[in-house]
């Protein structure tokens, strides 16, 4: 019996061991293929960092990327153009490392409390190049751990030279452009207002005109003499009543229909100055002159005449006084007085023979 024990106990172990000789055999299985996922994980992120990695580095912006220390990791060819190194270079340096010294305690400061604040932020920096001063658009982002804790910074900038010169222009030109249009808005309202003012101007001119125009309207009607404008082309412009009266023709027979010419047959000069240069003995002033004028019936009466020109215009008026019973008064008055005088010579002939 007891050796039946110990055969059933030795089976048993030996169970055991086939057992755990199989565990261990599924284990070192299951650690080959945990061992090729892991390879292939590994070969798949290499491929992945490796893809990444080419994208950064052919970026046109300049790409870093910082611990919490402020230790550079990485940046791109762009950034270590920028810096003077190549990009090997950097991982480990900090800006002491770049910059002069006042310049990195700034960009040191600036990275501190953007890493406090531990928000995105984005800025124009100018920074120097080849000996030119260029001006970038800076963006950070926060790298944070797997407790949300900022670790690091990530930087890109990329520059904006070319176009802040072209914003700064067309600033410059807006500027000028709006001072431009306040000059002209000034120079309008000028403008506007003295045309406002000219045109309460005009309209009182043209008030004080309406009212002159009334008068002389009045005057030019009951002057108490038959009056005319003449163009300069003989044409009859206007006529008053007493011209009506004198011709026989109504206003619509001569306005514009008539010549100055149409009415004087005695030969006078058609010129309108001629016309007051030489005086007529036989007018009742011997400054006027007298001439024959002949009215609608053909009838010709004496007249005195009086022209002047009408101030900055091509016009003349013409004043006319009908004298033909004056005329006729005075030839009568020369008749007697000529036999008067024939009267008297012949009572001093009589005289002269009685005294015989």
């Amino acid at each position: 019996m007891e050796e039946d024990k110990n055969g059933v106990d030795k089976f048993m172990n030996i169970d055991k061991f086939i057992s755990e000789l199989i565990g261990y055999h599924e284990q070192i299985k299951q650690l080959k293929a945990s061992e090729v996922q892991y390879k292939n994980l590994a070969g798949t992120l290499q491929t992945s960092v490796t893809q990444y990695q080419t994208i950064i580095d052919h970026l046109p912006q300049r790409v870093y990327l910082k611990d919490k220390n402020l230790f550079y990791l990485f940046a791109n060819p762009n950034y270590a153009r920028l810096l003077g190194v190549n990009p090997q270079e950097i991982p480990g340096k900090r800006d002491h490392d770049f910059f002069p010294f006042e310049t990195a305690e700034q960009r040191l400061k600036d990275d501190r409390a953007f890493m406090e604040k531990g928000t995105p932020e984005e800025k124009e920096e100018r920074v120097s190049e080849d000996g030119k001063e260029r001006v970038e658009r800076v963006a950070k982002f926060p790298v944070r751990d797997e407790a949300g804790q900022v670790a690091g910074i990530l930087g890109i900038s990329w520059d904006i030279t070319d176009k802040k010169a072209r914003e700064e222009e067309q600033e410059r030109k807006t500027m000028e452009l709006t001072r431009l249009l306040e000059a002209r808005t000034n120079e309008w309202k000028e403008t506007s207002d003295k045309l406002q003012s000219e045109q309460a101007e005009r309209r009182r001119l043209e008030e004080k005109l309406d009212s002159l125009e009334g008068f002389y309207g009045i005057l030019f009607e009951n002057t108490g003499t038959a009056v005319a404008i003449v163009e300069d082309n003989q044409r009859v412009a206007r006529i008053n009543s007493e011209f009506e009266r004198m011709s026989g023709y109504s206003r619509a027979e001569v306005e514009g229909a008539k010549n100055w010419s149409d009415f004087i047959h005695n030969g006078v000069p058609q010129n309108m100055e001629d016309m007051r240069k030489s005086p007529d003995p036989n007018s009742p002033d011997p400054r006027v002159q007298a001439f024959q004028f002949v009215d609608k019936q053909n009838r010709e009466k004496t007249v005195s005449l009086t022209a002047a020109r009408i101030p900055e215009t091509n016009r003349v008026i013409i004043s006319m006084v009908d004298i033909t019973k004056y005329k006729q008064a005075r030839e009568e008055l020369n008749r007697i007085l000529k036999q008067f005088t024939e009267l008297m010579a012949a009572m001093e002939r009589g005289v002269k023979n009685l005294d015989g």
